[in-house]
């Protein structure tokens, strides 16, 4: 059953903020192309690539060439006490398969609004909408990296609000929640993998000193899915308590860490353990020119790729990313992630895996860019993409490789 599009709440709230802004001021200010702080712009970006596994399967790889156009709108509006940034992307590839045709199309919005209602509290709301058709790494909340490995059309949305509150001049409370939806078109994919996750956390925040903060947090979180599974095992809910640090160690460093446990049970009554941890670390070395390493290990619900044998997974991963301007003209970037994830709490009747391989799949992905501005208005820039999955078993998950080169121009107003 292909699932109902939904439209961006955030986006709306834009719409209408942007509205009521023009009526309250007159008009609202357009600035021009090439102005430094602009509230808006649109770019163009047109590419043909070669695909080595269009599919994303092991065996019966389609392979050629492809063309593909992008979309992206961009728009901002300061206040004095409010900030709101909006990005909407549409994107078309042809051919979606090699022999039939057809194309396929990628929607990705993200938005966020804020507001101080005084010097002591801020309150925040964000969105990131994802309709696509490609496997690739989505960013939660927490900015940890979660996977996704399945061909075919997936829609994910999440939702989110924070309220930060000065207690002192050194203690801050602040509580942030998040809504995520996932729903997948193929219906061998939504049948185990529909569900939506919710989550609450709670922080007390002190300041050490300008640059060192310190953190006490608890969150707590819930998986609901449309198929549950036998005695609901697929549902779940998670305990995790942690403590934090984040630090300024000059301008140019700065470390964020996050360290705790989790307890998680499934709806079965089945319970699981497991030690999180998250951390950042960000140079930046010159200008333009950046070096991000961001490390975690996660216990959530199990995702796609478990085939509703497993309730659970435990999750580590790494991501760097590298941006790098050689000269005022030419930028480069290099990127990598790896995810490895072991699946737990086995569905009893529902898992395939033989009892003596420990269940667990692995994904890979790298990315180098290379792009060259001509003028403000136009750039041109090359790529290449790596994607990799491997699994303990078939029934886990169906390993392949894919790479994809592609050279694309920009047209920015």
């Amino acid at each position: 059953m292909k699932p109902t599009r939904r439209v961006s709440v955030l986006w709306l709230a834009a719409v209408f903020s942007l509205t009521a802004t023009s009526v309250c001021r007159g008009a609202w200010d357009f600035t021009a192309p090439g102005e430094p702080n602009r509230n808006w712009s649109a770019s163009l970006a047109s590419s043909a690539q070669y695909d080595d596994n269009f599919n994303s399967t092991e065996f019966h790889r389609q392979t050629g060439y492809r063309l593909s156009s992008d979309l992206t709108l961009r728009v901002k509006d300061v206040g004095q006490r409010s900030l709101l940034n909006g990005q909407y992307d549409y994107g078309v590839l042809y051919p979606n398969y090699n022999h039939v045709g057809g194309v396929s199309q990628t929607h990705t919005l993200i938005a966020s609004a804020s507001y101080a209602f005084s010097p002591r509290l801020l309150l925040s709301l964000n969105e990131n909408f994802v309709d696509s058709v490609q496997p690739q790494l989505v960013q939660t909340i927490d900015k940890v990296p979660v996977t996704l490995i399945q061909a075919g059309t997936y829609i994910y949305d999440q939702v989110g609000a924070s309220a930060i509150y000065s207690l002192t001049r050194r203690w801050t409370a602040s509580c942030s929640g998040s809504w995520d939806i996932w729903r997948y078109q193929e219906t061998a994919i939504a049948t185990n993998n529909d569900h939506e996750d919710y989550s609450v956390t709670l922080s007390a925040l002190y300041s050490v000193d300008p640059r060192t903060v310190l953190g006490v947090n608890y969150q707590y979180a819930a998986n609901t899915y449309t198929h549950p599974g036998p005695k609901n095992s697929l549902n779940g809910e998670a305990d995790t308590g942690y403590l934090s640090v984040t630090h300024q160690f000059n301008p140019k460093l700065s470390l964020a860490l996050n360290g705790g446990y989790t307890v998680r049970t499934s709806g079965d009554g089945s319970s699981t353990t497991a030690p999180s941890g998250y951390g950042s670390l960000v140079y930046n070395y010159g200008p333009a020119s950046t070096i991000a390493l961001v490390a975690a290990e996660t216990l959530s619900t199990a995702n796609v790729g478990g085939t509703g044998g497993f309730s659970a997974q435990e999750n580590t991963s790494f991501n760097l990313q590298v941006n790098h301007r050689i000269t005022a003209k030419l930028h480069t970037i290099i990127e990598g992630s790896y995810v490895y994830s072991t699946f737990t709490l086995p569905i009893v009747g529902q898992t395939l895996v033989p009892h003596d391989v420990t269940p667990n799949e692995q994904f890979m992905t790298g990315h180098w860019g290379i792009g060259y501005d001509f003028r403000v208005w136009l750039s041109a820039a090359f790529d290449y993409n790596y994607y990799r999955v491997m699994s303990s078993s078939v029934l886990l998950a169906q390993p392949y490789s894919r790479d994809v080169v592609a050279l694309r121009v920009v047209l920015t107003y």
